[in-house]
């Protein structure tokens, strides 16, 4: 660790700590008496000089710096603690410890570390500068537990097992006051999904819901979870998930945004009870009224260690611990308006406006699966898709999807799930149509912006397709080539994907593992292009079809029954 956090060199921790020379030293060095006895007049002078020379919060020139990156929610209660606490002069060996507290969004800490780390934290946003060690802080207090799965999503190891709570906020809804006076019997004993559901499906909506980046914050990632519980009781409503995520509002990038979208009409919106608290002190004209979100994640504030540390600044790191968790400070937690690891509401904790000084549960945000599922149909729902539809036209489609009892026409089912499924993108997404059959691929309706035009055309297109003469499947060498397609264009700010309708499996002489080295080949990691397949029917080869999506980290479905076909497009899209 180099010496932006330490004054003195620890790269050799086991050395014994070096001698200083000159009068302010520590040790003492070997003098003549009779320069002693001259000097002996000054001694008291010494001794002041010696005091006066240390900083304020009593350590001098000399020690260990702590670096503390805290989320702002916490960073004001932390800076006077840490001040206070580097006041009494703690010790590591014979070095006395500072801590700087540094206020940073726990979103733009996340995305430096997995940048560091070699990978990625998706923040919405534009990937973090590959940061040096020293630029990294010691110590980081996000404000959840869940910022630490998603770094640890790029890197398990990043920080100690253990990252005590120092406190805690629930997630709750803030409704402007005037507007929660008049929904008294409708919000007054809270809000859980059941309820949520139906303020969402109400003829007369009676909340306008905003959130702030999923992505970004935990609340709204807290928010988005709920609407997913609140709808999805099964796969098959998945669809009306995706349609739930468009009609809420923005998402807008920070907290401080959405207290102004209230402006525009917004009435609801899911963030933490000190955020309504802060917001409340600063606004006490208009001020939000807590609501309380039944059975929600809590904000806990985990003091997480970056691993591998010098001794040292890991001593140091596990005393300002000690001293975080002892309860001496929670008074300075409570006026900031955060509650004890336990819930509880300290002397000294703001009330009113629906924040009561009643315990509340304290349940982190740790399910990382269920993170990363609302997490993916969020990021579906809401950013634009560079898509290129490439469906089978061979004459097998002109057949019913199971050759049985069932009427329903291969072509017929596609030309539904096209129609559906381009319902399912947003209007600032590419999406292109090609055919394949016979000698190869045919472009129907070129790539494009989703303009009231191209998707004219698309389903124009799609309602004229009919089963060529043939039943020659180019499908291997269709994929190679819209694959190649999405690269030459291939554009960062979307989700670049070739998505192929197939009722058969390829018989123009291609073999599978021909086609995997291609892609092979054509794979270029700062260039993901996800291939996604749907097999239609009882004839495909579900196991080549998810041999060729493994190659380029896509994935594969059959569907054997039609109604079951918007459903598991939704699903790949999402995979």
């Amino acid at each position: 660790m180099s010496g932006r956090h330490i004054r003195r060199g620890w790269d050799a921790p086991e050395a014994p700590a070096p001698r200083r020379t000159g009068l302010f030293g520590r040790r003492a060095v070997r003098i003549p008496v009779i320069i002693i006895s001259a000097l002996s007049v000054c001694g008291l002078a010494t001794v002041v000089l010696r005091s006066v020379s240390a900083d304020a919060d009593g350590c001098g020139s000399a020690g260990i710096t702590l670096t503390v990156a805290a989320d702002p929610a916490i960073a004001p209660a932390l800076t006077e603690i840490g001040n206070r606490w580097s006041a009494t002069s703690p010790m590591v060996g014979e070095d006395c410890v500072r801590v700087e507290v540094i206020e940073k969004a726990s979103h733009e800490v996340a995305n430096s570390l997995g940048t560091w780390a070699g990978g990625a934290v998706d923040v919405a946003g534009k990937a973090a500068p590959t940061p040096a060690d020293s630029e990294l802080p010691v110590v980081w207090v996000p404000d959840s537990t869940y910022w630490l799965g998603r770094v640890r999503g790029v890197d398990r190891d990043m920080f100690d097992a253990t990252a005590p709570s120092l406190a805690a906020s629930p997630v709750v809804l803030a409704v402007p006051e005037t507007v929660a006076r008049n929904l008294t019997d409708k919000l007054g004993s809270g809000v859980d999904a059941t309820l949520l559901k139906s303020l969402l499906f109400a003829k007369t909506p009676v909340l306008k819901l905003g959130v702030v980046e999923p992505r970004r914050d935990t609340a709204g990632m807290v928010g988005a979870m709920m609407l997913s519980d609140a709808v999805v009781a099964s796969e098959a409503d998945l669809p009306a998930l995706v349609a739930v995520y468009r009609g809420i509002g923005g998402p807008v990038p920070d907290t401080g945004a959405l207290w102004k979208a209230y402006a525009a009409g917004m009435t609801g919106a899911p963030v933490s009870e000190q955020a309504v608290i802060a917001y409340n002190a600063a606004t006490p004209k208009a001020p939000m009224a807590a609501v309380t979100l039944a059975q929600a994640p809590t904000l806990d504030f985990p003091y997480a260690v970056r691993a591998r540390q010098p001794r040292p600044l890991a001593a140091a790191a596990a005393l300002f611990s000690q001293a975080l968790i002892s309860g001496e400070y929670k008074a300075v937690f409570a006026e900031k308006g955060l509650r004890s690891p336990e819930g509880e509401a300290s002397t000294g904790f703001p009330t009113g406006h629906g924040v009561t000084s009643n315990t509340v549960f304290v349940q982190p945000l740790n399910d990382m699966n269920k993170v990363r599922g609302a997490m993916t149909a969020w990021v579906a729902a809401k950013t634009p898709s560079r898509v290129i539809a490439l469906v089978d036209a061979t004459s097998s489609m002109g057949r019913t999807m199971t050759g049985g009892g069932n009427t329903a026409v291969r072509m017929q089912v596609l030309r539904s799930a096209a129609e559906k499924g381009l319902k399912l993108f947003t209007d600032d997404s590419e999406v292109g149509l090609w055919a394949f059959a016979g000698p190869g691929h045919q472009p129907l309706v070129p790539l494009a912006e989703l303009t009231k035009s191209q998707r004219n055309k698309l389903n124009g297109a799609v309602n004229q397709a009919s089963p060529a003469p043939t039943d020659i499947c180019p499908l291997y060498k269709s994929i190679i080539d819209g694959y190649r397609e999405l690269l030459k264009g291939y554009d960062p700010s979307r989700s670049n994907t070739l998505v192929v309708f197939t009722d058969s499996r390829d018989n123009s002489g291609m073999s599978l593992r021909a086609v995997q080295k291609e892609l092979e080949k054509l794979a270029d990691v700062t260039k993901p292009v996800r291939v996604v397949l749907l097999g239609l029917g009882p004839d495909v080869k579900l196991a080549d079809l998810q041999a060729v999506a493994d190659t380029t980290g896509g994935v594969a479905f059959q569907v054997t029954d039609p109604s079951q076909m918007q459903t598991i497009f939704l699903k790949a899209l999402l995979a």
